[in-house]
């Protein structure tokens, strides 16, 4: 039995990062139809993780960022307050907007499974499909944790405001940044375990 080029497609390095991308991108695009829904405006799109390589503001449109390492995407939208603290929207658009990735991230994977099932392409490109559906599975599922900075977190700061306990602008902010960054560094601890034969 001949293999093809893409039998082992799941499993390289090229493999895992196109799955990355485009669960990580789907979960983003989830965002920004919600907030384009709501009519809440877009102010930055940004693609890719470190530093920023380029960047362009284009009048009425969302400034565009791209930065290092092009893995996956994210939206900026205006914050929930005005300097004075009047709600620029209500509590429940926001929500919404947050629960937008994860639901996207649910729904891709019964895309891809689904076109795993038309046998269309050979078996390294349906066994890719299937593991991106796991992958964007596993992502919809990881934001749901109500920690800070993932859309979980999110849901539940939001949640408290719906029931009028309220951080500044700026505590709210310090609370998610802080957040992903434990959640960043939990991720590079586990790599470096991983990588080292530990876990």
């Amino acid at each position: 039995m001949t293999s093809t080029p893409l039998e082992g497609l799941p499993f390289t390095t090229l493999g895992l990062l196109a799955a990355l991308c485009l669960a990580t991108v789907v979960h983003e695009l989830g965002h920004l139809l919600v907030a384009a829904r709501l009519r809440i405006p877009v102010r930055r799109i940004t693609v890719g993780l470190g530093p920023i390589l380029w960047r362009r503001e284009a009048g009425a449109l969302p400034e565009l960022v791209w930065r290092l390492a092009p893995l996956g995407m994210a939206i900026g939208v205006p914050g929930r307050r005005d300097g004075d603290g009047t709600l620029r929207r209500p509590v429940e658009h926001d929500m919404l907007v947050a629960a937008g990735g994860p639901a996207a991230s649910f729904l891709l994977p019964v895309v891809l499974v689904g076109l795993a099932a038309l046998h269309f392409a050979g078996p390294g490109l349906e066994s890719w499909l299937i593991a991106t559906a796991l992958l964007s599975a596993l992502l919809g599922l990881s934001n749901l944790l109500p920690l800070p900075g993932l859309d979980g977190g999110h849901l539940v700061v939001l949640g408290a405001a719906r029931l009028g306990w309220v951080l500044s602008p700026r505590h709210e902010v310090a609370v998610h940044r802080v957040g992903l960054r434990l959640v960043a560094l939990a991720g590079l601890v586990f790599m470096g375990l991983h990588y080292a034969g530990i876990v």
